[in-house]
């Protein structure tokens, strides 16, 4: 998009989506990609993607008891999904690391000191995806959807638009 139209600025924000939500309403962004669950909703579903637990390769967390967990931030659209899982499974649990921060997140499951849960299709390769005979609970489907705001839709925005969807269109599937 930034190659065909070198004349727009390009911004972007990196939130949860909740936050990208509120910013929608209020009109500070033009658009937002945001995953929620698998059901009615405001935006264009683009993609459904498995939530699916993670783990480091050959690790022993996601054996562990209690459960330790690592949680992006309170704010992740995952959270409820996961802590409901984790409770209807009985599943006794701790927080080993919750901030917000993806890259911290990530140091944590590679060293096996916790597991946490992302889209299917975003695991890095050198993390586990783990199996349902992990003994963790199975989690939804989460859409991956467009919104644009309610107020109207500018033709610079449209066309941002339409890249993301061609892009997710062209996007592997997860297995």
């Amino acid at each position: 998009y930034a190659e065909t139209y070198p004349q727009i600025e390009i911004s972007l924000v990196c939130a949860s989506s909740p936050e990208l939500t509120a910013a929608l309403a209020a009109g500070t962004i033009d658009l937002a990609v945001i995953e929620e669950r698998v059901g009615p909703s405001a935006g264009e579903c683009l993609a459904i993607d498995r939530l699916v637990w993670v783990g480091a390769k050959g690790g022993i967390a996601r054996a562990k008891r209690p459960l330790p967990v690592s949680i992006v931030a309170d704010t992740c659209a995952f959270r409820p999904a996961v802590l409901a899982a984790l409770g209807e499974h009985g599943l006794e649990w701790r927080t080993v690391f919750e901030n917000g921060n993806i890259d911290a997140t990530t140091a944590t499951v590679r060293s096996d000191l916790a597991v946490t849960t992302w889209l299917a299709s975003t695991v890095p390769a050198d993390l586990d995806i783990l199996p349902s005979e992990s003994g963790l609970p199975p989690l939804p489907n989460f859409a991956i959807n467009l919104h644009l705001p309610r107020h109207g839709v500018g033709p610079a925005a449209q066309e941002f638009a339409r890249h993301i969807r061609d892009g997710l269109a062209r996007r592997p599937v997860a297995a």
